[in-house]
Parts: structure tokens; sequence; C-alpha cells
């Protein structure tokens, strides 16, 4: 499946709280123990009963192919020539069916592969007949980047429990693609496994060997192995894609409908220590303010990451001084809402196998999703935990908090046993502030610089333990925990359920989850619990959702979620059509409905949405909605004061997009949002170009405008009676544009060779007319207020840049040279904003803000 140790080191006190993270720590590992110890016996005869199989038996309706594998008498040369005399002693499989565009007829071209293993790893050899091998399309991007291409994809589920496995993708030109399956049909492909593949284009096509190393697969030790097996094509001048084990239309699930691999006997799995050394050289530049002196910051380090079998199935990894600074910034945004902005994980460590923490947050349009129990960005924050002493000001402090070190354990038992844990410990960090102080005798105040800790070390710690089922099902539980100097501890527990039946066609998920937490440290406690129903096969289908969130939960000291207090009910209808027919080659239609209160019975939301979309005959596309919302009532606007009434709304959207193999692509899209007749109005205008002036190079470029004009955006709140209660809730009419042009660019060397560019100048300006205050809760009127001291007029812009060249000069062994700017600048008290986005976006690129150089040099060493 394509699923789109330092140089000067110091000594450290670290006095955590600890103790109830490790006492869970032991529940979720014991829970495992009887498993692992199984898998340390030499004979697995016993567990027929509970094996896998056993489970699985009865409930895969569809048939399932069998491929053969041989062992090799010597390993084939690795160069992409299956025609080799090696691979004679391994059988031919061929006879792949069209999955699109002619779901069930043959493949237009033949494909074969044949399967040799030894004592150190597995060999694939596959031939892509085709008979216009001038019409290839190669294309060459990093790796793991997916552009337009022929590829084949390989994918093993070996562990054979029809819920994981792993795939590995490569085109004709050698790019390499890969990654993990988990939840049957949920994809990860972060990992980057060490293994290799070469390609040939031949005269009647091309062709592909691969090894893939045991070490890279998670299997237990057995006399003779039966692994699932798909093998998938692509052809892109047809988008065509063929399956060997075919994949019926409209039955859902991916790694339970794959074949079976047998004939592997007589080998061992292989419990490998990676170690990946790595050292970094920065040089930090950063622009003197009003004339002072530019500063350089030069800084060396050095770190350790380390990947270890402790059995066949289980892994650990550990981090010492992680060092990511070759992950591209955050990019730039403007906040308005109530809510905190969400910021994706890029950060290897914490991306690469995190799939058995993740549980399903399902939903559908109108609602928020639900809470995510554990947010890695949170390990490594911007330091925030303290507030400021009073009567000072914050001069500078850390963009973010220094990871001393982090440890992960993950894996599968052969009774269907999947389980994580995560530790990681972070270091105390200081801001630099100017405080005014007042002599209690004199009464004379003076002034000093100082260093203050905002963030105490502290420990994060994450477990889930998950058990498979009959048919697919799953149970589960998770707990997390944050502990530290200084303040509360914050925990969360939860544990759910998955359950299919019918052939997984239906589902039913459900959470209850519990929490002590909170972002201060008045800890409250509160529980959330949610149902998910969903039919997800044939042409008709759809969900029914409903969740609960009482006062008081909350998981952001570890997860993220936006809001307590909260119930939310919706469902979700749609139609497909799968198969071509005059308009279109496929197409879909959508109908959802929802609600949304407190528990205080205010209600938050209510509407109603229909969409549609098509992917017409020339692999154009488009997609259109339009969405009602009733006049509700909103009981965050005044942020801590009384309800207010929000009034109702509509919305239409719609893009359109191209067909990627022409060499200029791109789609492109709009919506506008309205209520009261225009009072509040948002438009939103964007298109992106996609250029591919050679097979080894392309361009995005995706400028996008937002237009806002809101009629009452919240300003601030007053304490006009001295009582330290507020009792005036001020609003204005703002009028807010923003423009913001996203730029990236790849040019790939080699496979192993590429350099990668990212460049975002963002500009945003907000003019306030009439300030106004809440006349009376529960309303949606106002009264004038001339009271407001500070300007709530802005003006400003950013600048987001970064280059990267990456070498991977040996398997697994990686270079990188990274450039990076992050300029911002806010002009202070402006009365008329000027909105002057292409002048602006230019001179961006001179204002304050850090030039980052940066070097780091990784080398993989398998024992």
């Amino acid at each position: 499946m394509l699923i789109r140790v330092p140089i000067t080191c110091e000594t450290v006190d670290i006095d955590v709280k600890l103790t109830r993270s490790l006492v869970v720590l032991s529940a979720l590992v014991c829970l495992a123990v009887p498993a692992i110890a199984d898998e340390t016996e030499q004979d697995h005869e016993h567990a027929d009963s509970d094996s896998v199989d056993a489970r699985m038996e009865g409930w895969l309706a569809h048939p399932q192919r069998t491929a053969r594998a041989a062992r090799a008498v010597r390993p084939p040369t690795l160069d992409g020539h299956v025609g080799e005399d090696e691979w004679a002693v391994a059988p031919v499989q061929s006879g792949f069916t069209q999955d699109d565009p002619k779901h069930g007829d043959p493949a237009s071209e033949q494909t074969t592969f044949q399967i040799l293993f030894d004592d150190e790893a597995l060999y694939v050899g596959v031939i892509c007949y085709d008979s216009r091998p001038d019409s290839i399309t190669p294309m060459l991007s990093r790796r793991d980047e997916w552009r337009e291409r022929d590829v084949v994809e390989f994918s093993l589920d070996a562990h054979h429990d029809h819920q994981t496995g792993a795939f590995f993708v490569v085109g004709p030109s050698g790019w390499m693609r890969d990654g993990t399956i988990f939840n049957d049909d949920d994809g990860d492909r972060t990992w980057d496994g060490v293994w290799e593949a070469k390609t040939q284009l031949r005269d009647d096509g091309w062709s592909i060997e691969y090894r893939i190393p045991y070490h890279v697969l998670r299997f237990s030790e057995k006399p003779a192995y039966t692994w699932g097996l798909n093998v998938f094509r692509f052809i892109s001048r047809r988008q065509e894609w063929s399956h060997w084990n075919f994949k019926p239309e409209g039955v859902s699930g991916w790694t339970s409908r794959f074949g079976h691999l047998e004939g592997i006997e007589g080998i061992e799995p292989k419990r490998s220590l990676e170690i990946f050394p790595f050292t970094i050289g920065r040089a930090t530049l950063t622009r003197g303010e009003d004339g002072a002196k530019d500063e350089t910051d030069l800084l060396g380090t050095a770190g350790v990451d380390v990947r270890y079998g402790l059995t066949s199935s289980i892994s650990l990894n550990g981090t010492i001084n992680p060092d990511f600074g070759q992950v591209e910034a955050d990019p730039a945004v403007l906040n308005l809402g109530v809510f905190e902005t969400f910021f994706d994980e890029r950060r290897p460590f914490f991306v690469e196998g995190n799939q058995i923490f993740e549980t399903p947050r399902p939903g559908i349009p109108g609602i928020s999703r639900p809470a995510r129990l554990y947010h890695s960005r949170r390990i490594g924050r911007s330091p925030s935990r303290f507030g400021l002493p009073d009567d000072s000001d914050e001069i500078d402090r850390p963009d973010n908090t220094t990871i001393l070190g982090a440890l992960k354990v993950s894996g599968k038992t052969d009774r269907g046993t999947a389980f994580g844990v995560l530790d990681a410990v972070t270091s105390s960090e200081e801001a630099r502030i100017e405080q005014r102080l007042t002599d209690a005798q004199t009464g004379l105040v003076d002034t000093v610089r100082r260093y203050f800790e905002v963030e105490p070390v502290t420990n994060y710690f994450v477990g889930r333990v998950q058990q498979d089922l009959r048919a697919n099902s799953t149970v589960g539980a998770q707990f997390t925990s944050v502990n530290g100097d200084g303040f509360d501890p914050a925990y969360v527990g939860a544990a759910d359920a998955h359950v299919k039946w019918n052939d997984t066609a239906y589902r039913i998920y459900t959470r209850l989850a519990f929490s002590r937490a909170g972002q201060d440290d008045d800890r409250d406690s509160g529980w959330e619990g949610l149902a998910y129903f969903t039919k997800d096969s044939g042409s008709i289908g759809g969900q029914l959702y409903a969740d609960f969130t009482s006062k008081g939960f909350n998981t952001n000291d570890l997860g993220f979620m936006q809001r307590d207090n909260r119930a939310q009910v919706g469902s979700h209808l749609w139609y497909r059509i799968r198969e071509p027919y005059w308009f279109a080659r496929e197409s879909g239609y959508n109908l959802n409905v929802w609600r949304t209160a407190n528990l205080d019975g205010d209600e938050l939301g209510r509407g109603i949405n229909f969409n549609m979309w098509h992917d017409l005959h020339n692999y154009w596309g488009f997609w259109m909605g339009l969405d009602h919302g009733f006049e509700t009532y909103d009981d965050l606007a005044t942020r801590g004061g009384p309800v207010m009434r929000s009034p109702a709304w509509n919305r239409w959207g719609m893009d359109v997009w191209a067909d990627d193999r022409n060499a200029i692509g791109g789609w492109m899209g709009a919506s506008v949002n309205w209520s009261r007749g225009g009072d509040n109005l948002r438009t939103w205008n964007g298109i992106e170009f996609e250029l591919k002036p050679a097979p080894h190079i392309e361009l995005e470029i995706e400028p996008s405008y937002n237009y806002q004009k809101s009629d009452a955006q919240w300003v601030e709140n007053v304490d006009s009676d001295g009582d330290d209660e507020d009792d005036r809730y001020i609003f204005g009419e703002l009028v807010n544009k923003t423009f913001e042009l996203g730029i990236r660019g790849t040019w790939a060397f080699t496979p192993f060779l590429s350099t990668q560019l990212f460049l975002q100048p963002f500009v945003t300006t907000g003019d306030s007319g009439r300030i106004k205050e809440l006349a009376r809760a529960r309303s949606y009127e106002f009264v004038d207020y001339d009271e407001l001291e500070d300007n709530p007029d802005f003006q400003r812009r950013a600048l987001r840049f970064n280059l990267v060249t990456r070498w991977e000069y040996a398997p697994g062994s990686t270079l990188f040279i990274v450039w990076q700017q992050n300029r911002d600048r806010d002009f202070d008290d402006i009365r008329e904003p000027d909105f002057d986005p292409i002048g602006d976006a230019g001179r961006s690129f001179g204002d304050e803000g850090d030039n980052i150089f940066l070097i780091k040099i990784n080398r993989w060493i398998g024992l």
C-alpha cells in the first residue's frame, strides 16, 4: 500500500517523581512477559490453538493466493538483472489484476516476481514487462518523497497477524520508499529500514532486485513460516494499479487482504543491534536589533541513537542528546481564535514506530475530533511551565526545551499482544528577565537582569498495550504521565475496543478515558467517552458518532485537545459510484449532520453539510461542498466571560485538481464563509503549481490569500470595578488580510543525494473599526466602547527558509548540510495597516532573525 553525547559535558542532578510511571511501566511489561518468554523457547508447537491463524480462520471471505520462496543456492548479485542463473530455482509468480482503472480486469502489462531466501535475507526479483518501454515514467526524487512515476511495491506481513506489515517501494530510477502498516489499513511511511534495491531498464520493460535483511522484519522463530504477501504495480501513463492478490472493490481492510508466502524454513530471526552515532556543528548568526552588533553562536555537539532487538519481534530504541536541526521549522501562522495551533511531529525519533501509541480518532465533518492522548510535540516544547515573577519583563528564552534522552520499547508477541513504552527526560530551562525590585525601606526601585527558571527537569511517560481478538478486532489500554520538580504530576489513562465483523465491513470503536491533569497546578479530574459505528464497504455506507467530555478532562500536558465540557453527536452517509460511467471514472456523494452542546445545556453547534467529488476520465477531478450552520451559542468567545449568541452561517467551497502525469500540474481551491448578510465574511483562495521540468527536478509554488471581515473579534476583557473579576467584554470589527507563498523544490542528483528547498514568506494585517462591548449575556448585541487604551490593529510579516542537502553515503548512514532562516517582524502601534503582500514578502528577507548553518553526520553500525 502506498501511504501517501555532548562535546562539553556537565553533571545534571535529575530529581524527578518517577514512581508512578515506573509502576505503570512494570504493569505494562508484565502483561507481555509470558509471551516474551514463549518467544525465547525453541519449540512453538504448543501455540497452535492460540495462533493468529486460528484466530483469523473462517472470517476471510475472499480467496487468497499463495507464493512459494526457494532457498538460494548462492545470493544473487544485486544489479537489477533478474534473469541470472541464481533465480532459476525460484517459482515464477504472475497473474496481476487491475484495481484501477478497470477494476477486476487482467493487468494491461505482464508482471512477474520470484522470491529467494538464505540465512541472512530475503531476495525478491520483479520484472515489469512493458509494450512501450520508452514511455516508462522514471522520476527521481529524495527517498520517501512521492512523485508521479511507475513503481512496484512489495508488502510483507511477517507477523502474519493480518494487522501489521512493512512495505518496500521502488521506481525505475532506483528511488526507494518504505514504511510500516498497522491496524490493518493505517500506514506510517516515516520508518526507514536498512535494505537495498537495484533496478535496470530493459528492452521489454524494467526490473528490480530487492535484498531485505531479516533484521528489518519482526517475526518469531518457527520451523517453517507463513507470511502475508502482496505485490502491487503502478503504470503511470495508464494510471493503472494492479495487485497480485486481488482486493475486491468496496471491501475494507488492507493487510488482511494479502496473499500468503510459504516455503521459508530453517532461518532464525535476527536480534540486531543498530548504533547511529552522530556529530553536529552549528553556527547561528543573529542580526543585532536597532543597529547593535550581530551575534554569532558556535556549537559542537554529539549524540547517539540506538536500536536493539530485545527479541526477534520486540525492539528497543534509545537516543542520548538528540538533535533535530535538519527538521523543517513550523510554518508561520496567524491565530485569532481561542484554540492552540496544532503542529505535526517531524522529529525522526518520535515519528518512527509511533503507530503503537496512535489510537483511532474518528470524526465526521462539522464536529471536532476527540482528544489526542499522546502528542509527542509536548516533549521538548517551548519552555513555559512557570510564569514570570511580578514586575518583570522577558528579554529572551530558549526556543525549545533540551531533551536529555529518551527510550522506547515496542513490539508484538506471538499471542497477538502489541505494546509500546516511551520515557523521555528534558532539562531545566531559564529565561533571561529584567525585574524591578522595590526597596521596602526607601521605596527606591532598582532594575536587575537575571535568569529565572521557566521549565523544570521533567519526565514524560507513555505506555500502551493492545490485544488482537477474532475477526481483526482489538482491545487496548493506554497511560501517560508528566512528572517534574515544582508542579503537580499529570496523569491520563484510557481503555478502548475496536470490534469488526462481517468481513470487517462493520466496525465499532469505543474509548473511555480519565485524566487528572491540566496546564496549571490546579489539577482537575475528568473523563471522556466516545463511540463510533461505521459501515465501510459496498456502494452505500456511513458513520454514527458520539462523544462526551466532562468538565476538567485535560490531556494537554502530553496530549492535545481543544476543550472540555462538550457533547457531540453526528452522522455521515455516503454513496460511491465505483465503476466508470459517462461523466467520471469514480464519484462520491456525502451528507453530514451534527450537533454539539456543553454539559450546561447550551447548544454550541448544529449544522448540515453536503459535498461531492468526481475523478474524471481525463484524470482531472473536483470537489464541491456546501454547509449551513444554525444559530447557536458560543461559551468561549468572551474568553472566560458569559455565554454569547453565535449567528447562523453558510459556507461554500470547491477544489479542482489536474492530472499528475503532466509536466505542469497542481490544484486550485476557493471557499467563502458568510453570516449576518455579510457582516461576517471569510474568503480563501489558493492555487498550487507543480512543475516538473526534468525527471529529477520538481518545483511546487503555492500562493494563497485569505480575507476575513469579522463583526465581533474579541479584543480584551476589563475589570471596571476593581473587584478582580472581569465584567466588560470588548470586541472589534476587524478586517484581516493574509497572504502566504509556499515554495518547495527538490533536485535529486541520485537516489541517495538530493537537495530540498522550503521557502515561505508570510504577510498579514488587521484593521479594527468600531470598538464595542457585549451588551448582555447570551446575546449578539453590542454598545460602543471608547476606553480602549491599546491599539488592536496589527501588521506582521515572517519568513521561513530551509535548504537541506541529504546524502545517504552508505546504507543507513547520512550527511545533512542545512541552511535555515527564521525571520519575523511585528510592527508596533500600527494605526493604518498597509497590506502590501508582494513588497512585504520581499522586505522580509532583510528583517531581524536567525541564520542557522548546520552540518550533521551519522553512521549506521549494524552488529
